[in-house]
C-alpha cells in the first residue's frame, strides 16, 4: 500500500515537473520569436467636455446669455507593456493621461475657467499582420474637474469628477520599434458622453 502511494506520488511529481518545464519552454520560445517589451506613446487627444451644455445650464440659472470658448484638444501620453503571444497576437497593458481641456465662461462681463484632465488604466488584446495592428479592450478611468464655477460672485454647479469603466479600440502601423496610430476611448470616467479620440506616435523599447 505504501509503495503504491509512493509510486502514484512519484508519477504526479513527474507530471507536474513536465508541465512546469513545458510552460517555461513555451514562455522562452514565445519571447524568442516576439518583441515583447515596454513602450511610450505621445500625441493629441480630441474630446467634447460638454462646455456648450454647461454654458446653457449657467444661462438658464442666471437668466443671462453665457458665452463660452473651449479647448477641443490637449496632449496625450501613455506608458505601456506589450506581450506578444506570437507574431500575430498580443496583450497590451497601459496607463494613459492627458493635459487639461479648458473652457472659459463669460457672463455679464465676468469670466471663469474650468479645466478637465483624464487618466486611466487599460488592457486590450490585439492582432497584427504585415506591420498593421488592431486592438480592442477596456479601461478604468477618471475625469478630474471642478465641482463648481464662480462667475461674478455667483457659484454654479459643474460636472466635477467621475470614475468608471469603458471600452476602447484602436489601429495603427508598426515599423520595427516605432509605431503610430489612433485609439478611441468610450465613456472616459464612466460618463456616456465623455468620448476621446487620440492620435499618437510611439516607441517600443
Amino acid at each position: 500500500m505504501i509503495k503504491h502511494i509512493f509510486f502514484c506520488k512519484k508519477i504526479l511529481e513527474d507530471i507536474i515537473m513536465k508541465i512546469i518545464v513545458f510552460l517555461i519552454s513555451l514562455f522562452y520560445l514565445s519571447n524568442a520569436f516576439s518583441k515583447s517589451g515596454p513602450g511610450v506613446e505621445g500625441g493629441i487627444g480630441y474630446a467634447d467636455i460638454g462646455a456648450e451644455e454647461t454654458a446653457q445650464t449657467i444661462a438658464n440659472l442666471s437668466g443671462s446669455t453665457t458665452l463660452v470658448t473651449y479647448d477641443r484638444a490637449t496632449w496625450y501620453g501613455r506608458l505601456f507593456y506589450e506581450y506578444e503571444f506570437n507574431r500575430e497576437t498580443f496583450l497590451d497593458i497601459g496607463y494613459f493621461m492627458t493635459g487639461s481641456l479648458d473652457a472659459t465662461y463669460t457672463l455679464s462681463g465676468a469670466s471663469a475657467t474650468e479645466g478637465y484632465t483624464m487618466n486611466g488604466l487599460e488592457a486590450s488584446m490585439g492582432i497584427k499582420n504585415d506591420g498593421v495592428f488592431f486592438k480592442g479592450g477596456f479601461h478604468q478611468s477618471e475625469v478630474n474637474g471642478k465641482a463648481s464655477i464662480t462667475i461674478g460672485g455667483t457659484t454654479y454647479a459643474a460636472a466635477a469628477s467621475a470614475t468608471g469603466p469603458g471600452f476602447l479600440f484602436g489601429a495603427g502601423i508598426e515599423d520595427d520599434q516605432f509605431r503610430y496610430g489612433i485609439t478611441y476611448y468610450d465613456s472616459v470616467g464612466g460618463m456616456d458622453d465623455a468620448n476621446v479620440w487620440v492620435g499618437y506616435y510611439g516607441i517600443k523599447f
